[in-house]
């Protein structure tokens, strides 16, 4: 009888260290921020099988900076469906040109691994940083961890070939909304963003276009 207590209770000491470990390893892989594990796919991610696979390859291009000197009271201005029209960009003024390549390489139909240099001519620096796309609890990610900031946003679809990517943080403020449109030859982004001590209630004081080429 006694063994028969002492392998029962070695059966309860056993799960309890399994649960634990599983859970823990559980706890790591949900982290959005991990661009280094894979999550495990679920019935929430099926719909969005492959679409970031448009997107494999290498591609070239410069991302453009502008900023308006003067921005104005919204009034109720759609930013967004200003960014589907199109804007006319030759109204402000232009801050940076920066020279990117980016390198996509999906490793699962919910998993996408993106390497991007980026070249400052202003200044002679270049900046390397690695990330995902990514399909995890039934939603987009786009994780980038740049030498001093790790940065995500969240996306959804926008038609058969568009991507939104956005955040909205508050400490330190950060809003950005970026329109992103792939084709076979080129893709495109478009989008605004708000900063510390910037004020939401006016049109953004910073926007953004690129065009980028495949190689």
């Amino acid at each position: 009888m006694r063994n028969a207590h002492w392998w029962l209770l070695l059966a309860a000491l056993l799960l309890l260290v399994f649960s634990q470990t599983f859970c823990a390893e559980e706890a790591i892989a949900v982290a959005i921020s991990d661009i280094e594990q894979q999550p495990k796919a679920t019935e929430a991610d099926a719909p969005f099988a492959s679409v970031y696979l448009k997107l494999d390859g290498s591609w070239q291009g410069e991302f453009l900076i502008y900023r308006d000197p003067s921005p104005q009271a919204l009034n109720g201005r759609d930013l967004e469906a200003a960014l589907r029209a199109g804007v006319d960009y030759s109204q402000y003024e232009l801050m940076s040109a920066i020279q990117v390549e980016q390198l996509y390489h999906s490793i699962s139909p919910y998993f996408q691994e993106v390497q991007i240099t980026d070249y400052y001519p202003e200044t002679g620096d270049t900046i390397r940083s690695r990330g995902v796309n990514k399909i995890q609890d039934g939603q987009m990610w786009c994780v980038v961890q740049k030498p001093d900031e790790l940065i995500i946003h969240r996306g959804s679809r926008e038609g058969d070939n568009g991507i939104i990517w956005q955040r909205n943080e508050k400490e330190p403020q950060r809003i950005e909304y970026f329109l992103e449109t792939v084709g076979p030859r080129y893709y495109e982004i478009s989008g605004y963003g708000y900063y510390e001590g910037d004020d939401p209630d006016l049109s953004p004081p910073l926007w953004f276009y690129s065009r980028y080429e495949r190689k």
